[in-house]
């Protein structure tokens, strides 16, 4: 990911990925033709990866190291990993959780297994990224998580944890933004009898990150913690305040959680990207890296969209250039005419595109692959939303717009 010689060759974007969650093999399948297009040349050799900085770095934790020996994906991941200027780096822990270490030593030479060791100056899975991260980020002063997932029901906690202890091992401020299911992580006094503890987790790191000299800043979204019982009106004084909370993590408006992403230091969730443009240097000091939100679930049966949606919304509201792209399931918001029936508590989802299309920061597009192969068509009400094929695709993911001056992109995957 860091622009070195191999970076350079490639002639393309710095760019990273982290996946902890499955991978489809329609999410493998769009993702590699963006990336076989951003970078075409093969290794001269095709070697076992190596620790230095690859133009394009690709981690893979907990489920997603189970497309590695999938046949239908593993043929892929292949021919990423011979690509020049991609490397593949998957977490050598969980491989060894997952019983599939040998397996995937076997069958994917190229992909690179990180040393199962978390401590400082090692090249463990966690620390090789911040490292990769604080290198391409001009050395930021921070670095952060936004965290979606409820605790043991979930990985991705544990995850969170792992990576903002390693920020603070490289010298950095750790921020937790904890928005729809992941602010269940600040409940005081949860006791998992089999897991480890997340609360006492998050109140830990902010101790450590203390000791260290390093300022945290552990939020929660408000309107999230009130639909979760975590924030309550005193009748008293007409305010809200905490409840059950724990003390190392706030409750605040989304708006100033947003106001976090108009900084230039790395951003991650349980899926997500990032890249450099090729414009790239030191941003300018009122541009803020731009934002790609894609949106990879049905609409209603689950949180994700909407809380998608509302989070591009106050991005793009805060300034930040914001793109929404339905893809894979995502793409049945669009299908058809949603009617929400009288009584029924729920946000149209068509009803939030059409009320936001004029915001000139927020674009919403449709992946058309996504739309053909389910055989559905955008509804003509939505015609404010533009199709896009793979290699508009890949275009909206590695070149900058124009319009912003700021060399970094953001990618959240919902």
């Amino acid at each position: 990911m860091t622009m070195n010689q191999e970076g350079t060759n490639s002639g393309r974007n710095p760019a990273f990925f982290l996946f902890c969650e499955e991978i489809s093999d329609e999410r493998l399948h769009w993702l590699s033709e963006c990336l076989e297009a951003a970078y075409p040349a093969p290794k001269p050799e095709p070697v076992k990866g190596s620790s230095g900085s690859p133009a394009c770095a690709i981690f893979l934790t907990g489920e997603a190291l189970m497309s590695l020996i999938d046949r239908r994906t593993q043929g892929i991941w292949k021919s990423l990993s011979e690509k020049q200027g991609v490397v593949i780096y998957a977490d050598g822990d969980e491989l060894c959780l997952h019983g599939l270490k040998g397996l995937v030593t076997d069958a994917l030479p190229a992909v690179f297994i990180t040393d199962d060791n978390d401590a400082p100056g090692k090249d463990g899975f966690w620390n090789l990224i911040v490292s990769d991260l604080k290198q391409n980020w001009n050395s930021p002063e921070k670095a952060a998580f936004l965290l979606c997932n409820s605790p043991y029901m979930s990985r991705t906690p544990v995850y969170m944890l792992k990576f903002l202890k390693s920020a603070v091992i490289h010298d950095l401020d750790p921020e937790l933004y904890a928005y729809l299911d992941g602010v269940h992580s600040g409940h005081i006094e949860q006791r998992p009898s089999e897991f480890e503890n997340i609360g006492d987790g998050i109140t830990a790191l902010a101790a450590s990150a203390k000791r260290s000299g390093r300022a945290s800043w552990f939020s929660a979204c408000s309107r999230c913690a009130t639909a979760r019982g975590y924030y309550v009106r005193n009748a008293e004084t007409g305010g809200c305040e905490s409840w059950s909370y724990i003390d190392s993590v706030t409750i605040r408006p989304l708006k100033e959680i947003l106001e976090r992403f108009l900084g230039n230091h790395p951003i991650l969730s349980h899926m997500c990207g990032g890249v450099l443009h090729e414009s790239g240097g030191i941003a300018e000091k009122n541009s803020p890296p731009r934002l790609l939100i894609f949106l990879t679930n049905p609409p209603y049966t689950t949180e994700w969209t909407f809380g998608g949606i509302s989070m591009a919304v106050a991005a793009a509201m805060d300034g930040i250039e914001t793109h929404i792209i339905f893809i894979e399931q995502g793409v049945h918001s669009l299908c058809g005419d949603h009617e929400v029936r009288p009584g029924e508590r729920v946000f149209n989802i068509q009803e939030m595109v059409m009320a936001t299309a004029d915001i000139p920061e927020l674009h919403y597009c449709a992946f058309s692959p996504s739309l053909d192969e389910r055989g559905i068509e955008v509804a003509e009400s939505l015609s404010m939303v533009e199709i896009i094929d793979s290699r508009e695709l890949g275009e909206r993911i590695w070149k900058s717009s124009g319009e912003n001056e700021n060399p970094y992109s953001r990618v959240i995957f919902y």
